[in-house]
């Protein structure tokens, strides 16, 4: 062979065939119909969307890490906020025993005063828990939608991978 033989492309036929199963022929024919596509243009479209998405046939599994790491930041933000819950009835529990012993004794400048700045410092606690739980919420909101956004792709995936796996291509000529 010469350079210039090596250099120019090779004639691909315009058309070829693929070998597959009766079964698989038959259950791609039924897709097909279902479908409303035409068998060959069902390998294209296959073809293309396996390009498009980089999904790996060969290893065959989804990667729900995503999924895993959304859930595990879910759990943190529930364990902060049951954290904050507690705080917040101890602070409550605190302010009520100083009301009922103030209550059944006459006050002291020194217990009013000392009353007067734990009570600042529960308000001033709860407030910033409050705000805590808020800024928590806010993002547990967000987490929650990118969950569902994650879930739904995951799920479109799994359905597109079970009709990719139900290809039939009639190999009879």
């Amino acid at each position: 062979m010469t350079m210039k033989e090596d250099i120019q492309p090779k004639k691909k036929p315009e058309k070829t065939t693929i070998s597959i199963s009766g079964e698989t022929s038959e259950r791609l024919e039924l897709y097909c119909k279902a479908n409303g596509i035409l068998r060959k243009d069902f390998v294209s479209l296959a073809l293309d969307y396996f390009e498009r998405t980089g999904f790996d046939l060969k290893s065959n599994a989804l990667d729900y890490s995503p999924l895993e790491k959304i859930i595990g930041e879910l759990k943190e933000v529930k364990a902060t906020m049951q954290t904050s819950n507690e705080g917040t009835e101890a602070v409550r529990q605190l302010l009520q025993t100083v009301r009922e012993q103030t209550a059944k004794q006459l006050p002291t400048p020194e217990l009013i005063a000392h009353a007067a700045e734990e009570k600042a410092k529960a308000e001033a606690k709860s407030e910033e828990q409050e705000r805590e739980i808020a800024r928590l919420r806010s993002e547990n909101s967000a987490l929650q939608e990118y969950k569902e956004k994650a879930h739904q792709e995951l799920c479109r995936v799994r359905d597109e991978q079970k009709t990719f796996g139900k290809i039939h291509v009639n190999t009879e000529l």
